[in-house]
């Protein structure tokens, strides 16, 4: 049975899975939320993906499109 925590809870030291470690996780009306480092992992994915610039558009064989 996963761990409950009071109403004024924010953060906790929990283990996470994906991380493989005990971690800080945030906790939402007395229940655990997300790691906090794998949020940040997944935030910094997502900018580094939106941050890649778009392929160049490929001219014809006379130039035209």
């Amino acid at each position: 049975m996963p761990h409950h925590f009071t109403k004024g809870t924010v953060t906790a030291t929990c283990w996470c899975k994906p991380c493989g470690k005990p971690t800080v996780h945030y906790v939402f009306d007395g229940r655990r939320g997300g790691c906090q480092e794998c949020i940040a992992r997944r935030d910094r994915e997502k900018t580094a993906r939106e941050a890649k610039p778009d392929v160049p558009e490929q001219m014809g064989l006379f130039g035209g499109k």
